[in-house]
């Protein structure tokens, strides 16, 4: 994560949530629902986009309106 990042998330962003591993994920301060907001993710620890969970990456990319606050994948055998 660069300064550019920090500053642009403490001036625009608005902390949506966090997943099991610690990343937290923003959106403009604009209504997070609307087409044209921007979506990100700050990484605890290495960036690598292959620790964002399958749930959030649907939300980062506008697959889904709400993000997976309370998220519990379950199987049909649990």
């Amino acid at each position: 994560m660069n300064i550019g990042t920090l500053i642009y998330t403490w001036l625009t962003g608005q902390y949506v949530g966090k997943d099991k591993d610690g990343n937290k994920y923003y959106s403009n301060k604009r209504n997070y629902k609307l087409k044209k907001s921007k979506r990100w993710v700050i990484f605890n620890g290495e960036v690598e986009a292959s620790r964002i969970p399958p749930h959030w990456h649907a939300w980062l990319h506008k697959m889904t309106d709400e993000p997976p606050l309370n998220y519990e994948h379950s199987y049909i055998w649990q």
